[in-house]
């Protein structure tokens, strides 16, 4: 991104460090402090809650019956592609997030998910961390007490193609535990692949139907009813087993006796040409009006479309654009709906810069949008040498014979060393993917765990926000080495902005500073390219583990 200008705008503002060294600053720009606040700086309410939890010396009278009262114990799954490169990422909430006292413990835990053992990987009070899951791709995420509120985690799985596996790279949040989910994600195309992974965090196993629809309908399944997911523990299923050949399909996850986490892992490849992968979370229960978290804008060779479904009735679809400079129409109008069969929209002229889209409807619709990155041209790349391979290696240490010359030639005749081309696999340049699903504007922090990006060459993080009303949204960094960087930013109307993140980052949270409003949107986007071709992933940003309702009773006097 191009450095700050000399005259600010909306959107854009300075990195700050949160701490002492700044407090001058941090009591102008960050607002108030006090207790029980919403406001950058505040407690979020915590300590409100508190007081309107009766606790030893509180005064009734000062509770504050709409302060929320954060939640004590949180549960995430975590899924990346198997049989990769996979890393795990964790990271608490940072105290500018939470407010009040820092606690004196911070539980939480991080457990691998269908390995032998299962002993926690991270476990006690640790602030966050990174694990390995290359072999199931799979964790769980708990954090207890303190610990709980504002967890977040992530998922980086990564391949190069130079292994056994498809290339590409899939970024997903770790996700909490509901009782029916929508993936939006796969096609019908020959060779692709996608799987739905199931994932219980819970003590005892969950019983699970998946319903598929498609282009035309609704799909008759096959072994879709009656699963039964393992307490604390996955279940993975082929779409293609479940429903052969469905176009544009959308899978619906209804769970019974508890909630279970959803992913879709999707794939694909044509003959010698890998063309991405990525691992989707669920888009947002159906509903009347959803978004689109902002793209950072198309590069050449992007193709983005959209994928629709109304579940139980027709419907008219408005397509609405957020933009830097506020609302704008993404080229369709409108789409219409057929009840129960998905809809593929490509859309073709988006306006420039970081684009969102909002979905309003007359009818709950499920929606996510589809980023395909096409191969930069279909002849074989020239192979690069490798180390080891033998290949113009003319005379090894201690050879005093010429290399061209057999051993045991008495005649003295040569032979010139050709490579073994069935050594030389034929590569092609290669293509990629990533879903991003529509998420509803919250107004409680969202926010997503960062795993370290080296894996994916010369990557690139990029944050983007949107928010449907003019809002004062507050950005809080988590890097590496525990320290927090923080940003406001000053959005107008139906408007976005995009913000750099820098390589140290771990976590990631967004919030609107003042309650109420119609909240906000937030995802992150990776980049990277090789020698043969683009890096493409996406991520929302989920809601957190915030708040938790409580029965409140009062005394009648007669």
């Amino acid at each position: 991104m191009s450095g700050q200008p000399d005259t600010p705008r909306p959107g854009r503002a300075a990195w700050t460090r949160l701490g002492a060294g700044v407090l001058a600053v941090g009591l102008l720009t960050w607002g108030s402090l006090e207790a029980g606040g919403w406001g950058p700086g505040s407690d979020g309410g915590a300590e409100a809650a508190a007081r309107s939890a009766g606790g030893p010396g509180d005064d009734a009278g000062s509770a504050t019956p709409d302060a929320p009262v954060l939640v004590e114990e949180a549960r995430l799954g975590c899924t990346g592609a198997s049989g990769l490169q996979s890393t795990v990422a964790f990271e608490l909430a940072p105290q500018q997030l939470l407010g009040g006292e820092p606690a004196e413990s911070r539980p939480a835990s991080l457990v691998p998910v269908g390995e032998r053992d299962a002993t926690p990987q991270l476990e006690g009070d640790v602030e966050g961390g990174l694990v390995s899951v290359e072999e199931t791709g799979a964790a769980l995420l708990t954090g207890t007490g303190e610990g709980a509120p504002g967890l977040v985690g992530g998922v980086l799985s990564v391949g190069t193609g130079t292994d056994e596996g498809s290339r590409g790279a899939a970024l997903v949040g770790c996700a909490a535990p509901a009782a029916e989910h929508w993936l939006l994600g796969g096609d019908a195309a020959a060779g692709r692949t996608e799987q739905v992974v199931l994932t219980n965090p819970g003590a005892d196993p969950v019983q699970v139907d998946l319903e598929v629809n498609g282009a035309e309908g609704p799909v008759e399944t096959t072994g879709g009813s009656g699963l039964v997911v393992p307490a604390g523990g996955q279940l993975v299923r082929a779409l293609d087993a479940l429903a052969p050949g469905t176009a544009a399909p959308a899978v619906r996850v209804h769970a019974e006796g508890g909630p279970v986490v959803a992913h879709l892992v999707d794939a694909s490849r044509e003959g010698t040409t890998d063309l991405g992968l990525d691992v989707t979370g669920p888009s947002a229960p159906a509903a009347r009006d959803l978004v689109i978290p902002p793209l950072p804008g198309a590069d050449e060779g992007e193709e983005v479309v959209l994928r629709l479904l109304a579940p139980e009735a027709d419907a008219v679809v408005e397509l609405g654009a957020l933009t830097e400079d506020g609302a704008a129409t993404p080229g369709i109008p409108a789409v219409r709906l057929t009840a129960g069969a998905t809809t593929d929209v490509p859309l073709e002229e988006l306006p420039d810069g970081a684009v969102g889209l909002r979905l309003r409807s007359d009818q709950p619709v499920a929606a996510a949008l589809q980023i395909r990155v096409a191969p930069s041209g279909e002849e074989p790349l020239e192979q690069t040498e490798q180390p080891g391979d033998g290949a113009g290696a003319t005379e090894q240490p201690g050879d005093e014979a010429d290399a061209t010359e057999e051993p045991g030639d008495e005649d003295g005749a040569t032979a010139t060393a050709e490579p073994d081309e069935q050594d030389q696999p034929l590569v092609r340049p290669a293509g990629e993917l990533a879903w991003l699903p529509a998420v509803a504007a919250s107004t409680d922090p969202v926010g997503i765990a960062v795993p370290e990006t080296a894996a994916v060459p010369d990557a690139e993080l990029v944050l983007s926000v949107g928010v449907l009303d003019a809002t004062e949204v507050e950005v809080l960094l988590r890097a590496a080495d525990g320290s927090t960087r923080g940003e406001t930013l000053d959005l107008d109307n139906d408007s976005t902005s995009l913000l750099a993140v820098p390589a140290d980052v771990r976590g990631i949270w967004v919030r609107p500073v003042q309650q109420g409003g119609t909240g906000v949107v937030a995802a992150v986007h990776l980049t990277g390219r090789d020698e043969l071709g683009a890096y493409r992933a996406a991520a929302d940003l989920a809601p957190v583990p915030w708040s938790r309702e409580v029965t409140r009773i009062s005394a009648v006097v007669p």
